[in-house]
């Protein structure tokens, strides 16, 4: 695909701003919302002309459009590349899209895509494309809308916008209703108005055999490049035909491919603006016509033969007669009224139908009837193939609740649920909304495996279905998240008492298979009309009230409130923050020295990350650290502090060491024991003066993995200690199966040290444990001299906390050192 040519951003003179400032305010939209954004987008848009700022649009009312929203950079002589993109964003592209080049999508997206960014970029001004494309199973028409951007980073910045269109079609219905025949739809390619050719929209294997190819090779396929190999190429006149004239139509195919004779029937369907296109071959179906009294009989086929009436019956193959139970005479005797189950049994129409026949044994069929019209003994009569559906339209039912019931537990998905809390919101009527998410989930799945993650999922559902009334709607949004419905629920008092008793409930579950669990959950709710009275809003605030549970109280109930909203903003805000941090400038490293408890002596210092952030100051790692984890930035900030600490310790004395934490989420790639490697070659530290902090977390998931990354790490010759030891899920089997160099005793446990026998305790048999396997241990945040008698008593190795010394900044350590560090060591 070619690159899009980059042009210096025009500032246009006030006629050209004006005309420019109607043209996209008639963008062809479907939807209030897409006009918002382009009201946003006006408005925040310079006075002079010019385009609007990134940081305007991200942090403004647009923002609630996130999920359906990119974020797209065009470096100069490159390819724009998607920086950021939102879950539903990504189910429409239908593929993962951060890192990608937006031109380089899947199917039609990316042309479209690539048409809008050119367009905005020469205009200087939002344009909207269309595109035809498969969204969640529909044929839909894809609202593409490109915001151009001014930036203070390098490149263009473009918001892109995407949303189906509410007119859809529906293909699987028109799939699942093939048997052996071959379904293909059909798009048309058009330029300045002419049909040149078709896109491949579906097809399924029926259709792919018959022009000698595979399914999945031909779909988004031309029609023209397809009818090529089996040589049909003068039958892409019909169906253009067709398209053009807007006409149904039907004709037949004769042709050989692969040493096989094919006679297709094809019928062309219009539907909506696609070609419905249906191969039939009816080649056996010639020579039954030929060869009808000798195959007739043989036939596999079910069939039989009516007189002129419709009636009565002349004829019967045995396979008719196996798949109804009936003797040949009976047969006849029966007539078609006792045959059929239908109220109505009067006959139908030559052609296709659908009913209900009844077996010799009572049992139930349903049928397909295609009725055609022959000539018996001179005279008119109708030769009928059955084809027995009953266990096709059972798989459509079951099909058909699947499509709205979540597989594992039975109760309704996310599509239902929308679907009934929008049809709620149209009564009127008070209703409340209760969004569900288990605590620490992924510790079950973990430690006991997702079999009984699966088996605890079930178990809550049906718990919970027990405490709700028949007019309540339960549903599993995905992974562990669930959602209530509760109509007539008009006030925050009628929710608390179910809500209690639904936490309750769950935390009341003690063993899952066999294993024993601790099971908690939070909840977030909110009312309607009070909160909000249309779908994604209720849902929204639910949302919200579910995170602020989570986060500060779990196992809790919380109820949505005005300001988590801003506090979401706020949190939104503060991660393009990070995301566009500049880390050489903004990230520093602070060094807390660690002493040798028996020698009194300075041992090293503990790398610490802070963020001096632009406009908000110093911002605490507490916020910061788990929003670079979720949002995929701790990989790069690692790095920088892994080269940054090496780099700094090799100008200290020759035995201090430098100890550096390494998030688990690190632990997740491929390239963390790499990028040690390269920390200390670029420094020429000594790997023995390189210590990693890791926590028991990382040892949660994937643990042999996870235990050979470390040992990678200690091949480089760098020292691994064990942090926060005695907090996490770990058993005392990870210090059999890995020799750490060092166990740090959680700050909590010390806090307590002085005042608590069992902390106490604790600290003393960490530090014995410790001794008996060969292993330092090193006490963190010591404040007190009552803290560092009782340690010295245990004699624990090292110390840590703000009784010596704060963390200090990189311009501090030399004189840290030169008040610790003996000359003589020097």
């Amino acid at each position: 695909m070619p690159t899009t040519q980059l042009l210096p951003h025009r500032q246009l003179p006030a006629p050209e701003a004006e005309a420019a400032e109607r043209d996209f305010l008639r963008i062809d939209t479907e939807f209030d919302d897409v006009r918002l954004i382009l009201r946003r987008w006006q408005s925040v848009r310079p006075p002079s002309g010019g385009l609007p700022q990134y940081e305007e649009m991200a942090l403004g009312s647009v923002g609630r459009f996130a999920d359906e929203m990119a974020v797209v950079r065009q470096l100069e002589g490159d390819e724009p590349v998607i920086l950021r993109a939102g879950p539903r964003f990504e189910a429409i592209v239908g593929e993962a899209c951060v890192g990608r080049m937006a031109t380089r999508l899947l199917g039609p997206h990316a042309l479209a895509i690539g048409e809008a960014l050119a367009a905005a970029r020469e205009a200087a001004s939002p344009r909207l494309t269309l595109c035809r494309a498969l969204v969640d199973g529909m044929v839909s028409t894809v609202e593409t809308l490109a915001l151009p951007l001014a930036c203070r980073w390098r490149g263009d910045y473009f918001m892109l916008f995407l949303r189906p269109r509410r007119s859809q079609l529906n293909l699987a219905r028109l799939l699942i209703n093939a048997t052996g025949e071959g379904i293909m739809a059909l798009s048309a390619v058009e330029r300045g108005g002419v049909i040149r050719d078709f896109s491949i929209l579906s097809i399924n294997e029926a259709a792919a055999h018959h022009l000698g190819s595979q399914a999945d090779r031909l779909q988004f396929a031309l029609l023209s490049e397809a009818l090529v190999r089996p040589g049909l190429s003068d039958a892409f006149a019909r169906f253009r035909e067709a398209a053009q004239h807007r006409r149904a139509t039907s004709f037949e195919l004769e042709y050989r491919l692969e040493g096989r004779q094919v006679s297709l029937k094809v019928g062309v369907a219009i539907a909506d603006d696609l070609l419905a296109v249906t191969f039939t071959d009816v080649g056996e179906l010639k020579a039954r016509e030929t060869l009808f009294r000798s195959l007739f009989d043989e036939n596999p086929v079910p069939m039989y033969v009516r007189d002129e009436s419709g009636e009565h019956f002349l004829n019967v193959n045995e396979a008719a007669l196996r798949l109804y139970g009936y003797e040949r005479e009976a047969f006849f005797t029966l007539g078609l009224a006792g045959l059929r189950a239908d109220a109505d049994a009067g006959q139908h129409p030559p052609g296709e139908a659908s009913s209900r026949h009844v077996t010799a044994d009572g049992r139930l069929l349903d049928v397909v009837e295609y009725a055609r019209g022959i000539v018996v003994d001179h005279a008119p009569a109708t030769l009928s193939t059955i084809v027995d559906v009953t266990e096709r339209k059972r798989a459509e039912e079951h099909v058909t609740f699947l499509a709205l019931h979540d597989p594992l537990t039975g109760v309704a998905n996310r599509t239902l649920f929308t679907r009934e809390l929008a049809r709620a919101a149209q009564n009127e009527a008070a209703f409340a909304v209760l969004l569900l998410d288990l605590d620490d989930f992924k510790v079950v799945n973990d430690t006991l495996g997702h079999a009984a993650g699966d088996a605890l999922l079930v178990e809550i559902t049906g718990r919970l279905r027990k405490l709700l009334r028949g007019s309540d709607l339960i549903a599993r949004l995905g992974g562990d998240e669930f959602a209530v419905l509760l109509p007539g629920a008009a006030s925050r008092e009628a929710v608390c008492g179910l809500a209690g008793r639904l936490l309750d409930e769950i935390a009341a579950i003690r063993t899952v298979q066999g294993s024993q669990v601790s099971v908690t959950a939070s909840v977030g709710a909110a009312l309607s009309p009070q909160d909000a009275t249309d779908t994604e809003s209720l849902l929204k605030c639910a949302d919200l009230a579910l995170y602020r549970a989570k986060n500060v109280a779990k196992g809790s109930l919380r109820f949505f409130e005005p300001e988590m909203d801003s506090q979401v903003r706020d949190r939104r805000a503060l991660e393009m923050e990070l995301r566009g941090a500049d880390i050489g400038r903004e990230f520093e490293l602070h060094f807390q020295p660690i002493f040798a408890v028996k020698t009194g002596q300075l041992r090293g210092f503990e790398a610490l990350l802070r963020w001096n952030n632009p406009r908000r100051g110093m911002v605490s790692p507490g916020v910061f650290i788990p929003l670079a984890e979720e949002t995929g930035m701790i990989d790069a900030l690692g790095r920088w502090v892994l080269r940054e600490a090496c780099r700094q310790a090799a100008g200290w004395p020759g035995q201090l060491v430098v100890a550096v934490n390494v998030s688990p989420v690190q632990f997740r790639g491929t390239a963390l024991v790499a990028t040690i490697g390269e920390a200390l070659a670029l420094s020429g530290l000594q790997p023995t003066r390189l210590e990693i902090e890791v926590t028991e977390s990382v040892l949660l998931a994937d643990t042999e993995s996870n235990l050979a990354t470390l040992r990678r790490i200690r091949d480089l010759g760098a020292r691994i200690a064990l942090d926060d030891f005695g907090t996490g899920y770990s058993s005392l089997s990870y210090l059999r199966q890995f020799q750490f160099s060092r166990l740090k005793i959680d700050r909590s446990f010390i806090r307590e040290i002085s005042a608590s026998p069992e902390a106490l305790a604790i600290v003393r048999a960490i530090i014995g444990l410790g001794a008996s396997l060969g292993i330092d241990t090193t006490a963190e945040g010591v404040e007190t001299v009552e803290q560092l008698h009782a340690l010295q008593k245990e004699q624990c190795g090292e110390l840590q906390g703000f009784l010596f010394s704060p963390p200090v900044a990189r311009d501090r350590v030399a004189e840290v050192i030169g008040t610790y560090y003996e000359t003589s060591a020097a």
